[in-house]
């Protein structure tokens, strides 16, 4: 439960203006938040336990002379719109204590403040601070990545405990404007970006019901066998070859699936201990033996990453992988020319240090990056590929926060950007042709908490989804179908939900040591790919649209199959309703719409998207949006 402690009117603004709380963005929060990094060179304790000013932890500091507690996060947070760095400070036995306040811009130090400009800090009690982004030289719109609680005067300090630390928005509207305009196309939707991943482990995929529940979520595009079991499957006996594991579900009983849903089928061949004549029996079987026209194929998964299986004699090297891919294409492709084949990276040229550098063409750096490799490599071997296989989780275990996750849907714009550029740097012109699939996408790199059976997920996948196809990304595949429950993990009280377990699936895969829903059972997740399939559908081209408001997204389609528009909302608040006034530019006339809504009653109750028919007055219209909720109106004459 959360603790109030009243600040002393001195320390307070002199106008305190309310906003959302999911206005602020923390950066610790009983751990550091979201993409927030520790880089303390402190004493320091971030699971202190007594005194906590709110939910379970507090951070203990003992400052010797020139260290620092230091929160970084490593691509930088918009400053636009936040005003304020606030934290609370108790002063332990002793009060009084002398420490600075610092900030870094895109990696620079601005001047140190020191925090009795804001306060004596109290012996024994919590006192809030509030300082200026300005005051640490931290002007509007740009990169700030580095906070810290710095000792500069050569001294030690007596302990003391910081709490609850967080950028503020020092007011936040309940109003909002919108526009969707029907002249600036974007780019055409394809069933690919309505994807999910189904898995060779999943004993329940074949199950009627399943399939029922997969034509409602209208699930277009399904990737198998399943992530890491990629690189460690056998897909002839449909075992793992590294543990012998036989599998629930395989080839031919996926592609049935695929079929009954009418869905694209993505594949991906096993690089991590598999050979290229293996991928190529893949193809000659799925595609030629049986005929099911398998269009594309990924070589191997995150195979950068020490977590992948790899047998090869340097392991997680690119240039291995490169010569792989090479041999695979070739053999591939023999047997079907038509087949789309894709190589796996990441957004950045430094990730993933490998054993050679190379230099980029365009900037003149040298850089030894898995990707920069990896492209480089490629490009010497005369190798193309059809496609870049991407995966984003924006935070890691133990580090889940609200704000900061509905925050990151911004980052898939660097992303796609800094990948497009990285294509054309190392492959050329031909660089322009790669698509670029986003394969993976869930809010958690592994143990997935509590956060990720919440509605806020569900704000997150739907998004998530928005940003990337706005943003030229030319897949959109979540993670996963089924996966399992999971009640060890981050269920932190400071998280928003009810449920008490963690599941990476959109429908439960059926309860695991008395936790968990039914076999079937939809999660959030699953409700928000039940609205992207009434907002848009393969064809629809999507348009573009603007906010007025930070916690309101809004998506725009012009429907293929009559012209006229259809929107999806998401009010990120978390318990701010928002009246949204819509506008509707170069459409035509419209005075009625169908109005679909998912949120908060609805996730608490275990009911469906609720539907209800309104009437609008021409293109221009108000809507009040509730907290937490995702709503799609389809207008019409």
């Amino acid at each position: 439960m959360k603790r109030w402690m009243v600040c002393l009117a001195s320390l307070v603004m002199s106008v305190t203006v309310w906003a959302d709380e999911h206005a602020h963005l923390p950066l610790y929060l009983d751990y550091p938040a979201g993409q927030w990094d520790d880089w303390s060179w402190a004493v320091r304790d971030m699971r202190n336990t007594s005194p906590v000013r709110s939910y379970q932890y507090s951070i203990r500091v003992n400052l010797l002379p020139w260290t620092a507690v230091r929160f970084h996060h490593s691509w930088g947070v918009d400053t636009t719109g936040f005003s304020h760095l606030e934290f609370w400070v108790h002063g332990g036995s002793a009060g009084g204590q002398q420490f600075s306040v610092m900030a870094a811009v895109n990696g620079s130090d601005r001047p140190h403040v020191p925090v009795t400009n804001y306060v004596r800090i109290p012996a024994n009690q919590w006192v809030r601070v509030w300082v200026a982004l300005s005051d640490l030289g931290v002007p509007q719109g740009v990169r700030l990545t580095d906070i810290y609680f710095i000792e500069r005067r050569g001294q030690t300090v007596p302990t003391f405990y910081l709490d609850d630390i967080r950028l503020i928005r020092a007011s936040v509207s309940s109003s909002a404007i919108v526009t969707a305009d029907m002249n600036q196309p974007l780019q055409t939707l394809t069933p690919l970006h309505f994807g999910i991943n189904v898995a060779a482990w999943d004993w329940n995929l074949t199950l009627s019901s399943t399939v029922s529940m997969m034509k409602r979520g209208g699930f277009l595009a399904l990737r198998f066998p399943g992530g890491s079991t990629s690189d460690e499957y056998d897909w002839v006996n449909n075992r793992n070859r590294r543990t012998g594991t036989q599998y629930g579900t395989n080839t031919d009983q996926f592609l049935s699936v695929a079929n009954q849903l009418g869905a694209e089928k993505i594949i991906t061949v096993n690089y991590g201990s598999g050979t290229p004549q293996e991928a190529r029996d893949w193809v000659q079987y799925a595609n030629i033996t049986r005929g099911d026209n398998v269009r594309y194929w990924i070589i191997g998964n995150e195979c950068y990453g020490s977590w992948e299986y790899d047998t090869h004699l340097i392991p997680h090297d690119a240039v291995t992988y490169a010569q792989f891919a090479r041999d695979a294409i070739q053999l591939m492709k023999a047997v079907d020319p038509s087949i789309k084949i894709g190589v796996v990276g990441t957004w950045s040229e430094t990730d993933f240090p490998q054993r050679i550098s190379v230099t980029n063409p365009r900037t003149g750096q040298t850089v030894n990056g898995w990707s920069a490799v990896l492209l480089k490599t490629l490009r010497d071997l005369n190798v193309t590929p059809d496609f870049y296989d991407l995966h984003y989780y924006p935070q890691n275990p133990g580090r889940e926060d609200d704000a900061n996750l509905l925050y990151s849907t911004r980052d898939w714009t660097e992303i796609l950007n800094r990948t497009r550029q990285m294509l054309r740097d190392y492959l050329g012109t031909a660089g322009d042709s790669v698509k670029i699939l986003v394969t993976e996408n869930n809010a958690v790199s592994s143990n997935p908490g509590k956060q990720t059976t919440s509605l806020i997920n569900a704000l997150y996948l739907a998004d998530s989804w928005g940003q990337v196809c706005v943003n030229g990304g030319d897949a959109f595949l979540w993670w996963d179908l089924h996966n399992s429950t999971d009640a060890a993990n981050n269920n932190s009280p400071a998280l928003y939900g009810w449920r008490n377990w963690g599941d990476y699936g959109v429908l439960s895969a059926g309860p695991s040591s008395g936790v968990g829903n039914p076999l079937n059972t939809p999660y959030p997740t699953f409700h928000a790919f039940d609205l992207l399939r009434r907002f848009a559908a393969p064809g629809d081209r999507l348009v573009r649209t603007t906010s007025t408001h930070p916690l309101i997204s809004v998506y725009a389609v012009k429907r293929a199959a009559n012209g006229y528009p259809c929107l999806l909302l998401i009010n990120k608040a978390r318990s701010l309703t928002i009246s949204v006034q819509v506008q509707l530019r170069n459409a035509p006339l419209v005075s009625r719409a169908l109005l679909y809504q998912y949120g908060i009653s609805h996730d608490q109750q275990l009911k469906s998207p609720t539907t209800r028919r309104i009437q609008v007055q021409g293109n221009s219209f108000s809507l009040m949006l509730p907290p937490l909720s995702l709503t799609v109106v389809r207008l019409a004459p």
